[in-house]
């Protein structure tokens, strides 16, 4: 049976339909097939996870090229960006989180800082006519120190529990340079004012500060050093071949050496700081060491007489 071919749709959906050509011997077409089917309407684009983006869309034979749907190429969205804030969103978290770092820190400092102004406060009382530091080091440590002679703490003064202080070394420069390197720092200068003891909060005081390392012969050393040790009382050199013998003193006896150690503190603190005689601070340093002695202190006696070395005397290596 012969069937007479159906003309080819042109490639533009706008452009006339080509007439039906002349009906040929035979069956009639069926109805309709000489009619261009109805171009659909467009179909809304598939979700983006459904549809390929970049394949090519052919049209299957016989089939119009103008009756399939667009293709939507679209950029898939990622889950990162999907669950990625707004931008406004995170600067302001980072701003929030910053200004709290800040103010931590801020608070941190503060409360080291009313720290030291508080033990350097308790040291201050006890010698207001010195200039005193007191620091924190970047390893934890508290170190407090006066410039009157590299450091060396007098023996008058007690020390809060908790701060250590400089070993026993000839070192120049001003208090802080003698302090080193520090987190926070608080110093004292004589005439500042001192708020009143009954007012201050109590500060626990320890001996533990003064410990140094132990001294080879010491006895033989302390006697070598008192003997004929210009300016120091007769006294002191009764009392240290006492004190070495333990045959003991007499409460007359540790009296007088109080008053002694009181006249060379005071002759020394009214010399400061420009005219402090480093002979007058030796022997109060012996003084101190004696005292300890009769005490049968050890930590005070090897304390002073470690400075006495380091400042005052010649040892194996050469003067000091």
């Amino acid at each position: 049976m012969y069937t007479a071919p159906v003309a080819a749709p042109p490639p533009m959906a706008a452009a006339p339909m080509a007439p039906p050509p002349p009906a040929a011997a035979g069956p009639l077409p069926t109805y309709g097939s000489d009619l261009r089917p109805a171009t659909p309407a467009a179909t809304p684009a598939p979700p983006a996870a459904a549809m390929p983006a970049s394949a090519p869309v052919h049209p299957a034979s016989g089939t119009a090229a103008g009756t399939q749907p667009a293709v939507v190429r679209q950029q898939p969205t990622s889950a990162a960006a999907a669950t990625t804030p707004p931008t406004g969103l995170v600067e302001n978290a980072l701003t929030s989180a910053t200004a709290g770092a800040v103010a931590g820190a801020a608070s941190e400092q503060s409360i080291a800082q009313a720290r030291l102004d508080r033990l350097l406060e308790a040291v201050a009382r006890q010698e207001p006519k010195l200039k005193w530091a007191i620091a924190d080091r970047e390893d934890g440590s508290t170190v407090l120190a006066t410039d009157l002679a590299s450091g060396w703490i007098p023996p008058h003064i007690e020390i809060p529990k908790g701060v250590s202080l400089l070993e026993p070394a000839r070192r120049s420069g001003t208090i802080q340079h003698l302090l080193g390197d520090v987190t926070n720092l608080a110093v004292w200068t004589p005439g500042h004012y001192l708020p009143p003891a009954k007012d201050a909060e109590p500060v626990q005081m320890s001996f533990r500060a003064r410990q140094v390392p132990d001294i080879d012969e010491l006895n033989w050393e302390l006697t070598q050093a008192t003997n004929w040790r210009d300016g120091l009382p007769r006294l002191a050199h009764t009392l240290t071949k006492a004190g070495i013998a333990g045959t003991g003193v007499l409460e007359s006896e540790a009296d007088l050496l109080y008053e002694h150690l009181t006249a060379v503190r005071d002759k020394v603190v009214k010399a400061y700081p420009e005219h402090v005689d480093t002979t007058d601070v030796g022997n109060w340093q012996l003084l101190a060491a004696i005292s300890g002695l009769i005490a049968s202190d050890k930590t005070t006696l090897k304390y002073h007489f470690a400075w006495f070395q380091a400042l005052s005397m010649a040892t194996q290596g050469g003067a000091r």
